[in-house]
């Protein structure tokens, strides 16, 4: 019987209509007409001939090759089920148990036999250790003292998985918190490093995913200079490519590896790439795949993280919307991208999730979104004005220095970009009030004062502005991390006609 097969006759109707639907979402067609012919003959399994007809309309050679690629392709697809219900097959060990009390044996032994072989495959090892339990019983029962036995060693091979799996787990809560002290002294943590290595070989393959993410997270932690060395790159697109292979096996309900490996390659390529390229792959990472379903509850962080990268990205390229018909003219595909970023950011804000103490990430997520509106409409200009001075007041008793200077420049640019000077003014001394003595990000810092210069010099027409934007321009000039506000100075001097050199 096919892999694929085994897993539609032990999905229970509920999951089995979460696959349905999800292949629907996704237009797998010929997958879903796979399992529905499956599905449909559930007392007579059919044989691969049989199935293939039901899809292809033939069992040709050339029919029956397509067939074993799509069977392959379906059983991929159940990565699905895997990562939002890693515990789908759970069911049948009460089926299992029904069967056996009413008398039905044969019936017992052929779903514990397909049953072990599919928590095997995706390695279910609590779904895999009660088949065996059955199954060791039985044969003490029947007086089979050698499958037994067998059974019994099986069973403590697939426990020292799950304990070695936990051993992981605990050793990345405990030493890789950003938030707190690791129990361990940076020699004992690199020591560690070394039996992470011992492990890339583990007969589990869940095992030796784990703790190759553990091996390159430790070494991001510790800021290791390897970190950001191109065979660490490598490694990383290699976890990945390896995570979507066996993208059925069973992890921890609610961990998404696949977007922690996906942060780590974010967290490399941001000091190796340009902003055009970190973008473009970020967007890739974003957009590559769908978000797991239990994320609506929480606060997905990473996502956040690459959310900004975009809000910068399109900030420094298209913060040009002090230009007469700029949003007019800008390219309807950059329209698409930056509105499909805005939707993203309003999914998230609008989930039921912003309880105490997430309020510095609601007000950082609330900022990127009010980024991406300033690119958009005067109307929607305004709306990201109004939300951001909305943010100053309703949360001046949480602490949130950090995100001043950024919230600022948003702002800042924001109210530059419909020319409301006297609004400028007014901001920015609250700026200057509010982050004095506290460290600033100089790219925003500098972002904040140039607009406030430039915007006093076109509405006075005063020296001392022109002097203080040429100061600020010198000084862009002399670090190529400031290139962005170098840009965007020269870009309003040559549109309002102010004479900086």
């Amino acid at each position: 019987m096919l892999s694929i097969q085994k897993v539609i006759l032990l999905t229970s109707d509920f999951h089995y209509l979460e696959f349905r639907n999800h292949l629907t979402e996704i237009k797998a067609e010929l997958p879903l007409k796979l399992i529905e012919a499956i599905r449909g003959n559930m007392a007579v399994p059919q044989e691969s001939d049989e199935l293939c007809e039901s899809v292809y309309g033939s069992k040709d050679e050339k029919s029956k090759k397509k067939f074993f690629q799509l069977v392959h392709h379906t059983f991929r697809l159940t990565s699905y089920l895997s990562r939002n219900y890693p515990s789908y097959l759970t069911h049948n060990i009460t089926r299992l148990e029904t069967l056996i009390n009413k008398g039905e044996l044969k019936k017992a032994n052929e779903l514990a036999s397909i049953l072990f072989d599919v928590s095997e495959k995706i390695e279910d090892f609590h779904g895999a250790c009660a088949v065996l339990k059955f199954l060791a019983q039985q044969a003490y029962i029947l007086e089979d003292k050698t499958s037994a036995v067998r059974h019994h060693k099986r069973i403590e091979e697939i426990l020292g998985y799950e304990s070695t799996l936990n051993e992981l787990y605990l050793y990345i809560r405990q030493n890789l918190n950003f938030k707190g002290k690791s129990v361990l002294s940076d020699k004992e943590m690199v020591n560690y490093l070394v039996n992470l290595k011992k492990l890339r070989t583990h007969p589990a393959m869940s095992v030796s995913l784990l703790s190759r993410y553990a091996w390159l997270y430790s070494l991001n932690f510790l800021n290791d200079e390897r970190f950001y060395s191109k065979e660490i790159l490598t490694e990383i697109n290699e976890l990945s490519e390896e995570l979507d292979r066996n993208n059925f096996v069973i992890f921890s309900f609610s961990d998404d590896i696949q977007l922690n490996v996906d942060y780590l390659k974010l967290k490399h390529l941001m000091y190796t790439l340009d902003n055009t390229e970190l973008q473009k792959e970020s967007a890739h990472l974003i957009k590559k795949r769908e978000a797991l379903r239990f994320w609506k509850n929480y606060v997905n962080t990473p996502e956040i993280i690459f959310l900004s990268i975009q809000c910068s990205y399109f900030l420094s390229e298209y913060n040009h919307g002090y230009r007469k018909d700029y949003n007019k003219n800008l390219p309807a595909s950059m329209k698409e991208e930056i509105a499909y970023y805005r939707e993203r950011c309003v999914e998230m804000l609008n989930k039921p999730i912003w309880e105490e103490g997430l309020h510095v990430r609601y007000i950082n997520l609330q900022n990127i979104y009010c980024a991406f509106l300033i690119l958009g409409t005067e109307q929607d200009i305004r709306q990201a004005i109004s939300n951001l001075e909305a943010l100053l007041v309703n949360f001046q008793q949480i602490p949130f220095h950090r995100l001043y200077d950024a919230l600022f420049a948003t702002l800042v640019l924001g109210l530059f970009f419909i020319q409301d000077h006297q609004a400028i003014q007014e901001c920015y001394k609250r700026y200057e009030k509010l982050t004095a003595g506290l460290n600033k990000n100089q790219e925003n810092d500098l972002t904040v004062k140039c607009l406030y210069y430039a915007s006093q010099w076109i509405n006075s027409n005063r020296k001392q502005y022109l002097e203080k934007l040429q100061a600020v321009l010198n000084k862009t000039k002399q670090d190529p991390k400031l290139k962005q506000v170098e840009v965007l100075i020269e870009d309003i001097a040559d549109y309002f006609q102010i004479d900086v050199k």
